[in-house]
């Protein structure tokens, strides 16, 4: 059957034609980052500027590990405070969240590389994990978990198992699964409890849990104290995590849980206790919560992304996306393959939602021919501008139109209609191969 050879000729023209124009791509996003980066190192000339220029905001961040009485590593959490210094978010870490990136013969878990007198052992492997910059930590066992948690006195839990401390005596159960109300002392119990029964993610909803709740619960003052500012009126950074902590709890808190997915048994030989966080996920979260605190490890450009699309526009976009976070952590996918940074992202739909054309304003003229050659493949239709206001460590703030789901609709549609071309191929193959298996006796 001539068709089948054709068809296949037909998708394999086109497929080398899409890599070869993505390879273009992103190489000309390398070559900008590259020269940009040798130009800011070599101080090379590169003439006056004069446009104002903006900082990402301010929002310091700590690390707060909580251990167990043998010093194992049992919670770990990423707090952060908003601008205005008071309130922030949570963002909870699974204990054992892969350290390796999937790279040499065997997997490690923070737990194992964690020493609890050491807390730069925990810092440096959260940082290349979550691509973000950690300024303050803490390390803390039952009795400083009471003094932190001082706001709360008792907290309603719906805990989805039996937290369990193995290494007390007996049955070592802390308190039962189900909805209850624990006083502070069993709530810090409940936080440094490990249980060694089964995998160690089988349990990060309980801690997901406890932080959510203690959220929810620490009163905020009515109105708030006063945060203590410098001559400018900036917030003044905390000192110390501890410090943090108590800021935390004087405005509103928002609890985030990070995607993970499992490692494949072919990198995980040893079977080693291991999730892998998502990348893309980490930095969709931290691109909103501490933009500035983001790291650019990537030689390329790094991109601010915002994504104002109302609902209606994403279900007019037959249900590719469910949700603009969601179409954001595919964007931020595509871009970090391709060596770029994600530093900032904004998932918020602005009053009339996103216009037609996605809008590329770019902080350095040398970008715009490249970007105007890169935009249509990563973005839709779009226009490229030279930004009259500099955002600071940002090379490019892309505004995404509805341009960018029309393209991503006919994406999905070509996808679907591969899928099902595979599935046609697959049919006639076995027809093929079943005529061949059939035996014709010969006419007597």
């Amino acid at each position: 059957m001539t068709a089948i050879p054709d068809r296949r000729k037909r998708r394999t023209w086109f497929g080398l034609v899409a890599s070869v124009v993505l390879v273009a791509v992103a190489a000309m996003l390398f070559v900008v980052g590259v020269i940009t980066l040798s130009n800011s190192e070599e101080g090379e000339a590169v003439g006056i500027d004069e446009r104002p220029v903006v900082a990402l905001p301010a929002t310091p961040n700590a690390v707060l590990a909580a251990v167990d009485r043998n010093g194992r590593l049992a919670s770990v959490v990423i707090m952060t405070l908003l601008p205005d210094g008071q309130g922030g978010s949570i963002v909870t870490v699974p204990v054992n969240a892969d350290v390796t990136a999937g790279f040499g013969e065997e997997r490690q878990s923070l737990s194992e590389v964690f020493d609890a007198g050491d807390p730069q052992s925990l810092v440096e492997p959260l940082e290349e994990i979550l691509t973000l910059t950690i300024e303050r930590s803490a390390v803390v066992g039952v009795d400083e978990l009471i003094d932190l948690l001082e706001p709360v006195e008792m907290l309603r839990v719906d805990l989805p198992e039996d937290v369990i401390d193995s290494s007390l005596p007996g049955s070592g159960i802390v308190t039962t699964a189900g909805d209850q109300t624990l006083r502070r002392l069993l709530v810090a119990q409940a936080l440094v409890a490990i249980n060694d029964g089964g995998r160690s993610y089988e349990h990060h909803a309980v801690d997901v849990e406890i932080w959510s709740e203690l959220a929810n619960t620490a009163p905020s003052p009515i109105p708030p104290p006063e945060v203590e500012a410098d001559e400018f009126g900036r917030p003044i950074p905390p000192a110390s995590a501890e410090e943090l902590v108590r800021l935390l709890w004087e405005g509103n808190i928002e609890v985030r849980d990070l995607a993970v997915t499992a490692v494949f048994e072919s990198d995980n030989p040893s079977g080693v206790d291991v999730v892998s966080v998502d990348r893309k996920d980490a930095i969709l979260v931290f691109g909103q919560v501490s933009p500035g605190l983001v790291s650019t490890p990537n030689p390329a450009m790094s991109f601010r992304i915002e994504a104002p699309f109302s609902d209606a526009q994403l279900e007019a976009a037959g249900g590719v996306y469910g949700s603009s976070s969601e179409l954001m952590t595919e964007m931020i996918g595509e871009l970090l393959f391709f060596e770029a940074n994600v530093v900032s992202v904004d998932t918020a739909p602005t009053s009339n939602g996103a216009t037609e054309v996605t809008l590329i304003e770019v902080a350095d003229e040398r970008f715009v021919e490249d970007m105007e050659a890169a935009g249509p493949v990563f973005f839709g239709e779009s226009e490229v501008v030279v930004s009259s206001t500099v955002l600071d460590g940002v090379d490019a703030v892309v505004t995404l139109g509805t341009g960018y789901l029309d393209r991503r609709e006919e994406i999905a549609e070509i996808e679907s209609d591969d899928l099902a071309e595979d599935e046609l191929i697959e049919d006639e193959l076995e027809e093929d191969e079943n005529v061949e298996d059939t035996v014709v006796e010969p006419d007597e």
